[in-house]
């Protein structure tokens, strides 16, 4: 993410010419020439500042150091932020993340005491998948996110029957589990990570609905990527992926388990599914496999001690093998 984005400052500035001259110009018909260049300056003025709103939050926020708690969060989680060495790649994440937890509400439902580690769990997640395209940003919902106790269902509501950790909204917020929350970074490297599934669909929500095609992706690589997403979903079905189940229910659906599966076991990727992770590599413009390929190796040898805080990992387990997310409003 950048601080602004200069065809956005040409923009506000031709547009507060041409609201400023035009309603100067009108002015000084009724009021005379000073009255006109007073009153379009005035205007001018306004709108340029308007426009300049969001770029001068983002300088001051870029300014303020991250306090030193979140920068030890970031280190045991994220992998790819421990192992910056540049100065500036690391302040630049960051700032990402400053900004993500700047322009965002965060909100408890049903009692959810909504504390910094969750809201970071988000912004991270977002720096994360955005640090390889410092000029992209993440605009496919709005700029809220619930957080929910547990499961819910489709009506939003907790109970029996309750099998969603996530959901994304086209137009709207990000709702999210936040004992999935909790979980998705406590175990690092077990390919499922609601956070960044869902966010994963931002990227596809850019598009017109959700179609598993992100928007930001090369209009001359969307015939390829179809075809690698019809090749691996008959690798899912015949069992011979390491992507879970769910990722065969949709194009959309694909594509947000296997960003999971690129961020969380990016070295496994690369050795059973050379193309996909090559795709998404390209799609990011990150390599993690050279990264993430240590960890990987000596949590296969440990086996279980990746093992799950929670209890009913078994039942959390059947649960994401539902898919433990909606892509579009309950109904739609």
């Amino acid at each position: 993410m950048r601080i602004t984005d200069p065809s956005s400052l040409v923009f506000g500035a031709l547009l507060a010419v041409i609201v400023g001259g035009a309603v100067g110009f009108i002015a000084a018909q009724a009021l005379g020439l000073l009255a006109g260049v007073g009153v379009g300056g005035v205007l001018g003025t306004a709108v340029a500042l308007s426009h300049l709103r969001g770029p001068l939050r983002r300088w001051r926020t870029a300014r303020r150091a991250l306090a030193p708690a979140r920068r030890r969060w970031l280190e045991r989680h994220i992998l790819l932020y421990a192992a910056l060495e540049e100065e500036n790649a690391r302040r630049r994440f960051e700032r990402d993340v400053q900004f993500f937890l700047r322009e965002h509400t965060f909100e408890g439902i049903d009692g959810v005491a909504v504390d910094d580690e969750l809201r970071l769990a988000v912004a991270a997640g977002a720096a994360l998948m955005l640090h390889g395209r410092p000029s992209w940003e993440l605009r496919g919902a709005g700029r809220s996110v619930l957080f929910y106790p547990g499961a819910f269902d489709d009506d939003y509501h907790a109970g029996d029957y309750a099998a969603f950790d996530g959901m994304a909204h086209q137009q709207g917020p990000v709702l999210l589990s936040a004992r999935a929350v909790r979980e998705s970074w406590s175990v690092p490297g077990d390919g499922q990570n609601v956070v960044l599934h869902e966010l994963a669909h931002l990227f596809d929500f850019q598009n017109e609905g959700a179609d598993g095609v992100p928007s930001l992706m090369a209009p001359a690589s969307e015939g390829a990527w179809r075809d690698l997403v019809r090749r691996e979903t008959r690798r899912i079905q015949r069992g011979d992926s390491m992507l879970r189940s769910y990722a065969a229910s949709a194009p959309s659906e694909f594509f947000a388990v296997a960003v999971e599966a690129f961020f969380e076991r990016p070295a496994e990727m690369q050795r059973r599914h050379a193309a996909l992770y090559d795709a998404l590599k390209n799609f990011f413009n990150l390599d993690l496999a050279s990264l993430g390929g240590k960890r990987e190796t000596e949590r296969e040898k440990k086996g279980s001690s990746s093992e799950t805080p929670f209890q009913d990992r078994e039942l959390r387990d059947a649960v994401r093998e539902t898919g433990g997310d909606l892509t579009q409003p309950p109904g739609a």
